[in-house]
């Protein structure tokens, strides 16, 4: 039995076999609700698994470890207090009935394990859905992630990948699919392998330094989830009680909450000063709830101790029909694709229709215009878009992080 949990663009796993249970990629976020589905099924847990140092998400496995008495387990080259033992290529973890193989995966870090039972393989950040993990973090290389796809491709076209993250609301996948659909899976070439992958630049995820210290350190404190409902009362019956948004200047132009204070992600630690003089109790709100997790441990690291954050954020949030002020901000650039593109098929028919059937190349051009977006995974009108200085202006304050896929 697998269950996945997801905690934004993270996913962690629970593996269970005759009432014991192994913990894979423990996020932070969802401690409560591990012990909550462990105790749910009378599933006791035998083992913590981290699949490597994460760079872009703090681990729970420290706090498991402490509250439930379970050793955690981790890669040999793992730089790691919180470790109890060493897994390597090859060993068996036996849970319940199933023994779960461990594969030396390294590509994206230099400690990456992946851990393969009969028709399924958690492969942590190496080889994701239509992507495989970048491969400048720590000691990464993509001269080794060449090697360990080569390995993972002998697995059985069957076997259902599961991978830590998907950035595109995908859940799981097959190696035999990834071997049809997913480029960097396909590449046989080590040395075109290589060069695409050297050639990528993109911004590494934020406060990588930080996470990366607390998770090998095991100084992950576990942070109060709040309901919104819940939220929605502190709001009301403490005066001292502030939602902080966390999000992208254009994610709150869309929606926010009334008297919540924005300070994007990548600018709280040059506010923590401001954040710890005002001495307010706060909510942390982001989308999903993986920045405002990241932003509240920051600010407990720091010594603000009156942070919690608001589960499932501001999507939660609109799922239980709190009020949010919508509208504030401008068109998101998805809409204004969409809008645009919708304009000149609907003028090319119509001026083929009344003034000359030339005009239909219009709506063909820009049919071919979404089937090369579709196919390169990119988008030029986006991109032209983006050079206004209306949306510049939107768009000033980004998150200022990258994701731990290559693409």
């Amino acid at each position: 039995m697998v269950k996945q949990f997801a905690a934004g663009s993270c996913y962690s796993y629970i593996l269970a076999s005759n009432n014991q249970a192994l913990i894979i990629d423990p996020h932070i976020s969802l401690v409560d609700k591990y012990k909550q589905y462990l105790s749910k099924n009378n599933l006791s847990l035998k083992y913590i698994v981290d699949t490597h140092t994460h760079a872009d998400h703090f681990s729970g496995a420290s706090i498991l470890k402490k509250q439930l008495n379970v050793p955690v387990l981790m890669g040999e080259k793992a730089i790691s207090n919180v470790a109890d033992k060493r897994i390597k290529d090859g060993d068996e973890i036996e849970v319940g009935s199933e023994k779960v193989k461990v594969i030396y995966t390294p590509g994206h870090t230099d400690d990456a394990t992946s851990l393969y039972e009969e028709g399924r393989v958690f492969t942590g950040d190496v080889l994701l859905i239509g992507s495989v993990g970048r491969t400048d973090f720590q000691n990464g290389s993509p001269e080794s992630m060449f090697d360990t796809l080569q390995k993972l491709k002998k697995l059985p076209d069957d076997t259902i990948l599961c991978p830590g993250h998907d950035y595109k609301g995908k859940h799981e996948s097959t190696i035999g699919k990834e071997k049809e659909e997913n480029q960097f899976f396909k590449e046989t070439n080590k040395e075109a392998f290589v060069s695409t992958m050297r050639s990528k630049v993109i911004p590494k995820p934020f406060n990588i330094d930080n996470i990366v210290r607390v998770n090998q350190k095991g100084e992950a404190a576990q942070i109060e989830m709040v309901r919104p409902m819940d939220a929605a009362k502190i709001l009301k019956e403490d005066p001292k009680a502030k939602i902080l948004d966390v999000r992208s200047a254009m994610e709150v132009n869309q929606s926010r909450i009334e008297n919540s204070v924005n300070i994007p992600i990548d600018m709280i630690s040059g506010k923590i000063g401001d954040l710890s003089e005002s001495k307010q109790n706060y909510l942390v709100l982001c989308h999903s709830g993986n920045r405002a997790t990241m932003a509240a441990e920051m600010m407990m690291h720091a010594g603000i101790a009156n942070v919690k954050v608001l589960q499932g954020g501001i999507t939660q949030w609109q799922k239980e029909k709190l009020p949010v002020i919508k509208g504030q901000g401008g068109i998101s650039l998805e809409r204004q694709v969409r809008i645009i593109v919708g304009s000149l098929v609907l003028t090319g028919i119509i001026l083929a229709l009344l003034v000359n059937w030339g005009f239909i190349f219009i709506s063909a051009f820009v049919g071919c215009g979404l089937v090369f977006a579709g196919i390169t995974d990119s988008c030029m009108m986006g991109m032209m878009l983006m050079k206004l200085p209306y949306n510049k202006k939107l768009y000033k304050t980004g998150t200022g992080g990258g994701t731990c896929s290559i693409s």
